[in-house]
C-alpha cells in the first residue's frame, strides 16, 4: 500500500531540488491550514492547498483564484505535497520537476462551512468533515486569508482528477482584480524578487496559522502597555502602527456571545452595538482581539470627546441616534486567543499575521495599518488626528498589564494624563471653577504638578461639577504644600485628565498647561510621576500645518460655540476671537419646516468643515461676498482689506493696472483666520485657481506679485493649477425672453 507522498517523493530528487522531503508532521493542533503558492513553471499558476490528514491537498489552478462569484476556475487536482511544503519559497533548478520560481502567495485557515455550520475550534471534526466533501466530489470551504476571505467551494467534473474553484457570493465577493497583488504574503517578494538564497529563512509551515500551547478562553485580560520615547528611528526589527485616539478595550468573541473590556476592566459592551454585531459575525469563531474603538468626528477624524459622550449614554435611542452621528471602528491591532489557543507568547510578528489572517473585517471592524517606516507613518498618523505612533518590537511576545519597552509610543507633543486633587474658583463666568489642580502618583504619595485652567469649556467645567459633587474631601491629598492664590476645594484624587504642556520646570511643575480632555479610560492608580510624556519625531515639528487641523481643535471650538452667551471669546489653539450677535438670523426659517439658521450655526458649521475646505483655501488670494445682516440685509462684494485684521490673518499683496496701484488679499491658510471670516459675515468664498506659493512642480519660482503688471504675470499666480468646467445641461424653451437664461429643464440632464 502507497504511503500518502510516494508520489511527491518519486517525482524529485532531494539532493538537487531545495524542496522540503516527504515526511509527515509530528501531531498537529489547532485550525487547518490552506495555502495558496503562484509557481512560475513552463507556465505560471497556482497551487491551492489544503492541509488534511497530515498532507496538503494539491490542485494547480492555471488563472488563479477569483473573488468574483461567476468565475469558475479550472483547478487540476495534482499529488498531495508534505505539510511543510506550505511555507516554501524558493527556485526550483532548471530540469527539476516543477522549475521555477515559488512564492507563498496567500495563506491562513480554513474549514467546511457547508450550512454556514464552521469547524474552526475543532479540527477532528473539520478534517472529517473534508474527507466527506472530497470523496462527495463537492467540498464547501470558508477561507481566512490575508487574501481570500469567505466561502469557497470545490467540485468535481467529470474528467479526472479536474475540479472547479469557485467563490459563493457573500460579502467578500469582489469583482476587483485579486491576482494584482502579487507580492509574497510572508517575504514581501514577487516572483521576479526570488533567488535560492531566500530558503534558508524559511518559515515552519506550522508558524503560518494560530498554533501555541492549548487554553480555556480567558475570563479576563489587562492590556499591554508601553513606554514613552522621543526619537523614533526606523529598524528592521521594529514594526510601527498609528497611535490612536479612542478607548482601549480587549474584545472577547465566543461565538455569537461577545464582551468588550475596557482598559480598566470595565464592560462597554452595551455601548457600541455596531461594534458587538459585527464581533458575532466572525464564523462561529472563539478569538481574543486587543484594539482601540475610535469615533469618527469632522472630517473623519478621530474624536475623543465624542466618544466620551458616546460612551456616557444609556437609553437605546440616545444610542442609535449616536451611531448616526458619531460612528465609530474598532481598530484591531492584537489578537491575544484563538480557538482554543494561547497566542500571547507568539512573537508580535506571529500575531500580527494571525489576526490579518482571522480577522472578517466589516464597516465598524477594521485592522491597524502597520508599516515599517517610522517618519513617513508620523507625518501622516498626526496629518489624520492621530496621536503619533507606536513602536513594537517584531520578536517580542503580549504581557497583559505589564508596561514594557518592547512598545514605544511617540507623541505628536508633550502629553500626557495627571489624577485631579482639587480646583481652584475663578472670576466672572469661570467663578464655579477656574483651575484644576493635578498630581502624579511616587511612591505612594500624590505629587502635586501644577494647575490648568486654559482649554476648561462651560461644558467641561459643568461635567467636571457634576463629578467633583461626590469627591469631595476637607484636606489636601497631595503630599506637600500647594501654594494657592484662590480658594480651593480639595478632592478625592479619582479623576483623570489629560494635558498638554510646553515642559516641566526644574522643581517638575508643568508649563504652559492646557487642558485636553477628561480620562474615563484611565485608572488614577497608574499615573506615576514621570511616566507618559514624549515628543515629536526628531527633525520634525510638532505644529501642523493649517490645513491639517486636529479634530480635537475642532471639537473644542464647536464646544465653545455651544455656550448660549449672543458674545462668545472663542479661542482657537493660541488665537483668540470675539464673536458677536451670534443668534443673528442669516437664513430665515423655511416653509416646509426647516429652522432659522442663526451666525453661530455658520460659524459652527464652517469649523467642522474645515478639514475640507482649508486644503481647498491655502495659499489662494480670496475675494468674499458678505452679508452681515444675513441673507436678506445688505450685501458686499469685496476684494481687498484694508481695515484692521488680527495678527494670524495672512495676507498677500497684488499688483493692479487700475490706477498702477497693489492691494492687500486675504488667505484663509488657517482656524482662526475663517471662522474670523464667518464673524464678518463671509457666506461666500471665491479663490483664484492658482496658489501664491511655489509649488513643485511650477514652471518657474517667482513670488513677486506687486511690482508691477509684468510682475503679476510672470509670477506663480498666473499659473492655475486646476480648471473648472461650468456644465449647464439646460435646454433653451423658447419662451425665455430675449438674451435671458434658460430655465431649469429636468430633461437636459437626462440627455
Amino acid at each position: 500500500m502507497k504511503r500518502p507522498l510516494d508520489r511527491y517523493a518519486s517525482k524529485r530528487s532531494f539532493a538537487k531540488t531545495p524542496e522540503p522531503g516527504p515526511q509527515l508532521p509530528t501531531t498537529r493542533g489547532g485550525p487547518l491550514l490552506f495555502v495558496v503558492q503562484k509557481h512560475a513553471a513552463r507556465r505560471l499558476h497556482y497551487d491551492f492547498r489544503l492541509e488534511l490528514d497530515g498532507v496538503l491537498k494539491s490542485w494547480a489552478v492555471p488563472k488563479g483564484p477569483s473573488l468574483m462569484a461567476s468565475d469558475k476556475r479550472m483547478a487540476v487536482e495534482v499529488e498531495d505535497h508534505p505539510f511543510d511544503y506550505g511555507s516554501f519559497e524558493g527556485v526550483i533548478p532548471s530540469r527539476q520537476y516543477g522549475a521555477g520560481n515559488v512564492i507563498v502567495w496567500d495563506c491562513g485557515i480554513y474549514s467546511p462551512d457547508e450550512d454556514r455550520q464552521y469547524s474552526f475550534n475543532d479540527r477532528i471534526e473539520a478534517q472529517q468533515r473534508v474527507r466527506e466533501g472530497l470523496t462527495a466530489g463537492k467540498l464547501s470551504f470558508f477561507l481566512r486569508g490575508e487574501k481570500l476571505k469567505g466561502s469557497f467551494a470545490l467540485v468535481r467534473t467529470r474528467a479526472d482528477k479536474q475540479w472547479l474553484l469557485l467563490k459563493h457570493k457573500d460579502r467578500f465577493a469582489d469583482s476587483n482584480d485579486l491576482l494584482a497583488r502579487s507580492r509574497s504574503v510572508l517575504s514581501g517578494a514577487t516572483l521576479d524578487d526570488i533567488s535560492p538564497a531566500v530558503d534558508a529563512a524559511r518559515l515552519q509551515a506550522a508558524s503560518l496559522v494560530p498554533t501555541g500551547p492549548a487554553e480555556s478562553m480567558p475570563p479576563k485580560l489587562s492590556p499591554m502597555l508601553a513606554e514613552s520615547g522621543e526619537q523614533p528611528r526606523s529598524s528592521p526589527e521594529w514594526l510601527y502602527e498609528p497611535k490612536l485616539d479612542g478607548y482601549r478595550v480587549i474584545a472577547f468573541v465566543q461565538g455569537t456571545t461577545v464582551r468588550l473590556q475596557s482598559r480598566r476592566g470595565i464592560d462597554l459592551t452595551s455601548a457600541f452595538p455596531e461594534i458587538t454585531q459585527e464581533l458575532a459575525q466572525q464564523a462561529d469563531s472563539q478569538m481574543v482581539i486587543d484594539g482601540e474603538i475610535v469615533a469618527l468626528g469632522s472630517g473623519g477624524r478621530p474624536s475623543f470627546n465624542a466618544l466620551q459622550n458616546r460612551v456616557q449614554l444609556k437609553a437605546r435611542a440616545e444610542i442609535d441616534n449616536a451611531r448616526r452621528e458619531a460612528p465609530v471602528v474598532l481598530l484591531c491591532f492584537d489578537l491575544l486567543h484563538f480557538g482554543g489557543i494561547n497566542l500571547r507568547n507568539a512573537s508580535y510578528t506571529d500575531r500580527r499575521r494571525y489576526l490579518t489572517q482571522c480577522l472578517l473585517p466589516s464597516a465598524h471592524l477594521q485592522l491597524v495599518h502597520a508599516a515599517t517606516d517610522a517618519a513617513p507613518l508620523y507625518a501622516a498618523a498626526t496629518a489624520m488626528g492621530f496621536e503619533g505612533i507606536v513602536a513594537k518590537r517584531r520578536n517580542s511576545t503580549y504581557q497583559p498589564g505589564k508596561r514594557s519597552n518592547a512598545w514605544v509610543k511617540f507623541k505628536r507633543t508633550q502629553t500626557t494624563e495627571f489624577v485631579v486633587g482639587g480646583y481652584t474658583r475663578g472670576k466672572g463666568e469661570r467663578e464655579p471653577l477656574g483651575a484644576l489642580l493635578l498630581g502624579a502618583w511616587n511612591d505612594g504619595k500624590l505629587q502635586y504638578v501644577g494647575h490648568v485652567g486654559s482649554g476648561l469649556t462651560v461644558d467641561v467645567i459643568d461635567d467636571i461639577g457634576e463629578r467633583a459633587k461626590g469627591l469631595a474631601r476637607k484636606r489636601s491629598p497631595f503630599s506637600g504644600k500647594v501654594e494657592l492664590h484662590r480658594p480651593t476645594h480639595w478632592l478625592e484624587p479619582k479623576l483623570v485628565v489629560e494635558v498638554t504642556f510646553a515642559e516641566r520646570t526644574p522643581d517638575g511643575l508643568l508649563r504652559a498647561p492646557v487642558f485636553m480632555r477628561l480620562r474615563d479610560d484611565v485608572d488614577p492608580e497608574e499615573i506615576t510621576a514621570g511616566t507618559s510624556t514624549a515628543c515629536a519625531v526628531s527633525g520634525q515639528s510638532s505644529s501642523r500645518a493649517a490645513s491639517e487641523q486636529p479634530s480635537s481643535e475642532i471639537d473644542r471650538v464647536v464646544s465653545q460655540l455651544k455656550n448660549t452667551a449672543t458674545k462668545v471669546e472663542l479661542s482657537v489653539g493660541g488665537a483668540r476671537i470675539r464673536l458677536t450677535n451670534l443668534d443673528r438670523v442669516y437664513w430665515p426659517a423655511q416653509a416646509r419646516g426647516q429652522p432659522a439658521i442663526t451666525k453661530r450655526d455658520l460659524i459652527t458649521y464652517l469649523a467642522r468643515v474645515s478639514s475640507y475646505m482649508l486644503p481647498h483655501l491655502k495659499d489662494r488670494p480670496l475675494t468674499m461676498i458678505r452679508m452681515p445682516e444675513g441673507i436678506d440685509g445688505e450685501r458686499f462684494f469685496q476684494k481687498h482689506w484694508d481695515q484692521a485684521m488680527p495678527e494670524f490673518v495672512e495676507t498677500v499683496e497684488l499688483f493692479s493696472d487700475h490706477k498702477d496701484e497693489k492691494h492687500r488679499y486675504i488667505l484663509a491658510n488657517n482656524l482662526p483666520t475663517l471662522l474670523w471670516l464667518g464673524q464678518n459675515g463671509t457666506l461666500e468664498f471665491h479663490v483664484m485657481h492658482s496658489r501664491a506659493s511655489v509649488g513643485p512642480d511650477c514652471i518657474n519660482r517667482n513670488t513677486d506679485y506687486s511690482s508691477s503688471l509684468e510682475a503679476l504675470k510672470d509670477s506663480v499666480l498666473n499659473y492655475p493649477d486646476y480648471l473648472v468646467f461650468d456644465i449647464d445641461p439646460y435646454i433653451y424653451s423658447g419662451l425665455e425672453p430675449k438674451g435671458a437664461e434658460p430655465e431649469l429643464n429636468t430633461r437636459g440632464f437626462a440627455v
